[in-house]
């Protein structure tokens, strides 16, 4: 195989890059056919020495506090692009499945489509001993709009995974873990004054609109640290403090208010006059199109009871957007001992139709727990999951509720 794929990594003072590079060049079945554009937000004590000789890499070199947020720096690695036949988006905190290259390249052929892009909120991973916390694929679920006019999304499993055979459509991309074609570096500009909230509904809804059609991988092939433990956010350091004393030039909320404005804009759900340019929305298909399909109404700021469920998209319901009203349930839940020692036991509660709407992953037995679930369906499902210290599923256990 000699098909290129170009890796793009936006690293902000983040001690998992190096480990993260290294998995990605290890578990790659042809990793000479990797190249990398880094955009390197680093402080005193990183290095990058390690991959400085290596002509696969392109490392953009920024002290931390020249940084102008996530989107300007994923704007810069995308100039670097040099027409390499795929790309791969991430943060630079993952870990990956063996063979990832051919498994990726494979599901896109799988699509069917000419510009499919495979997206989820990945698998997760503990970086403290290195353990991959799950297996189950995950699909991006719409859960609210927030004040500002975003989209808070949250992951749930897919139902019926383990007998899929090919990719499923979804509804939005995710800032941490795309594969796509390399011409979308040059279609999608990403547009550097977004600062970090309303990157993945600006992904979502502008790849749309420029004609790439949108899906969920059907297994795990990358994983995400989520906590965010040991790493320095940006937001913590462009506060008052640090501009105050010269460090940075610019607070992280006047960068954030803008940035909303912005993507308000696009979304269509104001109009204040902003001329966006070339970080616009596409031509291939309408604004109204991503709404019909993904089943939002931006101006109202409804979501259609299927978006919220996680179902198939399309919906092309063009009268049945709202916001379905959550319910709360208050119940104890027993747990049975795994009897022998775990890495964590997943509790997860489902509705009818499969959707999780509870999860907990206890890293430590309990005999029972209060369980508060907001949800707007029904809980019909609970589900036991023990994981060994080796990252093994023990059997998985239903009992209806």
């Amino acid at each position: 195989m000699n098909e290129k794929i170009f890796v793009q990594i936006a690293s902000y003072r983040d001690p998992e890059l190096l480990p993260t590079i290294r998995d990605c060049i290890n578990k790659a079945k042809y990793p000479q056919n990797l190249t990398f554009g880094i955009c390197w937000q680093r402080d005193e004590s990183e290095s990058m020495e390690e991959f400085a000789d290596d002509k696969r890499f392109t490392i953009l070199d920024y002290h931390w506090s020249k940084s102008k947020g996530l989107c300007w720096a994923r704007s810069e690695i995308q100039k670097l692009w040099k027409g390499e036949e795929y790309t791969l988006q991430l943060d630079s905190h993952h870990r990956f499945l063996q063979d990832w290259d051919e498994e990726l390249i494979e599901m896109m052929k799988q699509t069917g489509s000419e510009k499919p892009i495979i997206t989820s909120y990945a698998g997760m991973y503990s970086p403290k001993d290195n353990q991959l916390l799950n297996v189950e694929p995950y699909m991006m679920v719409a859960d609210k709009f927030t004040p500002s006019g975003t989209i808070l999304f949250m992951p749930n499993s897919i139902p019926n995974w383990q007998e899929l055979t090919s990719p499923i459509p979804a509804r939005f991309v995710s800032g941490h873990y795309f594969f796509t074609i390399g011409k979308h570096c040059e279609e999608y500009k990403y547009d550097p004054n977004l600062y970090f909230a309303g990157d993945e509904i600006s992904l979502s809804i502008r790849s749309f609109t420029l004609g790439y059609d949108l899906f969920h991988p059907h297994k795990t092939i990358v994983w995400h640290e989520y906590t965010r433990e040991g790493r320095t956010k940006h937001w913590t350091d462009f506060d008052t403090k640090n501009k105050n004393e010269g460090v940075v030039d610019s607070l992280w909320w006047e960068m954030d208010n803008e940035s909303k404005r912005r993507l308000r804009h696009m979304l269509q759900e104001e109009d204040n006059g902003i001329d966006l340019g070339i970080y616009g929305l596409g031509t291939v298909r309408s604004h109204h199109d991503y709404e019909l399909y993904a089943g939002i109404n931006f101006a109202n700021r409804k979501l259609h009871r299927d978006t919220l469920l996680g179902k198939n998209p399309p919906v092309n319901d063009d009268s049945d957007w709202y916001v379905v009203p959550e319910q709360e349930f208050d119940f104890i839940v027993n747990i049975p001992d795994p009897l022998t020692e775990v890495l964590f036991i997943y509790i997860g509660i489902e509705d009818s139709d499969g959707t999780v709407i509870y999860r907990e992953d206890l890293s430590e037995y309990k005999p029972s727990l209060n369980v508060k679930v907001k949800s707007t369906t029904e809980p019909y499902k609970l589900v036991y999951w023990p994981v060994d210290k080796d990252g093994n599923w023990f059997n998985r256990i239903d009992t209806i509720i």
